[in-house]
């Protein structure tokens, strides 16, 4: 009987385990290519190529040094997550959150030793663009970007601009012309 029960419990979990564990990239990056882009600052990251500074946890968690982003995901509506843009982070467009994405990479298309602990079931991030009455997201599971109505909930990142990379120009640096 014993067995039996711990037989349907590892089935049980078996189960259960892929849904709540984190994210584990299958992928085929560069990471010298990658270090050489971005710069960690703890529980951000600083985008050398676009001028971006990213939240490196998602809305929800916090980052600690000792376990990378702690707490849960939180999910929410297209409205609510442009509430929680402030004078220091905002939501980021699509062009923007797109440019997180790393080609070769799935579940999660985004580097885990920049954005850790993201979790299987939570891959799909808000952007601030819209277009009629949809709203843009990025699906980290394949790195594609998404149309759907405001009121689907999906998971924010927040970014801000690195005023000291901004050399006196309103444009995004990945959008200005090369000298």
């Amino acid at each position: 009987m014993a067995r039996s029960v711990s037989v349907c419990c590892a089935l049980l979990l078996s189960t259960v385990l892929p849904i709540t564990r984190p994210a584990n990239a299958s992928c085929a990056s560069e990471t010298a290519s990658l270090k050489a882009r971005y710069e960690i600052m703890e529980g951000s990251v600083l985008d050398r190529r676009t001028g971006l500074t990213w939240n490196r946890c998602s809305v929800g968690q916090r980052w600690t040094s000792d376990n990378g982003c702690v707490g849960v995901i939180i999910q929410m509506n297209w409205t609510a997550a442009m509430s929680l843009n402030s004078p220091d982070w905002r939501v980021p467009t699509s062009e923007e959150l797109r440019s997180l994405v790393v080609p070769g990479c799935s579940n999660p298309a985004i580097d885990e030793a920049l954005f850790p602990d993201m979790e299987l079931t939570k891959l799909w991030y808000w952007t601030s663009t819209t277009e009629g009455l949809a709203a843009f997201y990025v699906a980290f599971g394949s790195g594609s970007v998404r149309t759907a109505t405001e009121g689907q909930e999906n998971a924010v990142r927040l970014v801000r601009r690195d005023r000291s990379l901004d050399h006196g120009s309103t444009a995004p640096i990945f959008m200005r012309k090369k000298p």
